[in-house]
């Protein structure tokens, strides 16, 4: 099999030509080195920021005013804004996910 030459029947061969893409649509990983990877979409960055500014605005909360009334309630509200950072972190991370399960 000669690989410097690929037929249009060869199930590998590159596609006659490359489609623009949408405006909308998410851009999926390619071979190149210095590519990013797909990026989040602009909802799963508004649903970031709010998941992060909830979890800055608990420790707050916590130490600033509830912490004068009861200390292990403000320990509770404190380990509630300590377990938000993983999720927003999954949120953030769902385009790339989605990407790599379609390959």
């Amino acid at each position: 099999m000669n690989i410097t030459s690929r037929t249009a029947t060869d199930p590998y061969a590159a596609p006659a030509r490359f489609e623009p893409v949408r405006p909308g649509h998410r851009t999926l990983v390619t071979d190149d080195g210095d590519d990013p990877g797909p990026q989040p979409s602009r909802a799963d960055k508004r649903w970031y920021f709010a998941l992060m500014a909830t979890c800055i605005g608990l420790f707050v909360l916590s130490w600033a005013v509830i912490d004068r009334y009861s200390v292990l309630a403000s320990v509770i509200v404190s380990g509630i804004a300590l377990a938000i950072p993983p999720f927003a972190v999954i949120v953030a991370n769902v385009a790339s996910a989605s990407d790599r399960r379609r390959r």
